[in-house]
């Protein structure tokens, strides 16, 4: 599976410079109303208002995971895009493979908007025996 270009498209990976022009391929437009001094992210939002696209960063300025909060306006067309572009795990969870490398994408439904988690699936480290 690849991501696909709608809903939850892949940025991670990306340095910090590259990744306005990126997101902007996708109808995401900069948000710098709110700036945090905590955290190490770029924020986006869609023509539309619908859905809002928060890259966070290392401290090596690379895009590690994203978070996108949509209005349900929304969530038909995305869980559609999920369903039909990745592989489905369980019932709010996905994954999807990029140059070799599994990404997790995880629905979280809240009462008045719903989140997509992206992040790079954690491999699971094999215990040693032999010490």
């Amino acid at each position: 599976m690849i991501a696909p270009d709608v809903g939850a498209q892949h940025f991670i990976g990306l340095n910090k410079e590259d990744t306005p022009k990126e997101v902007r391929k996708s109808g995401f437009y900069p948000d710098n109303l709110t700036v945090s001094q905590k955290f190490n992210y770029l924020k986006f939002v869609n023509s539309s208002d619908t859905k809002t696209l928060i890259v966070f960063f290392s401290e090596d300025n690379i895009s590690t995971h994203t978070r996108t909060v949509c209005d349900y306006s929304e969530y038909d067309h995305m869980l559609r895009d999920f369903n039909e572009s990745y592989k489905k795990v369980s019932k709010n969870n996905w994954e999807y493979e990029v140059n070799s490398e599994k990404y997790e994408v995880t629905l979280e439904e809240k009462e008045w908007y719903f989140v997509i988690r992206i992040k790079k699936k954690q491999n699971k480290k094999q215990v040693s025996l032999n010490g």
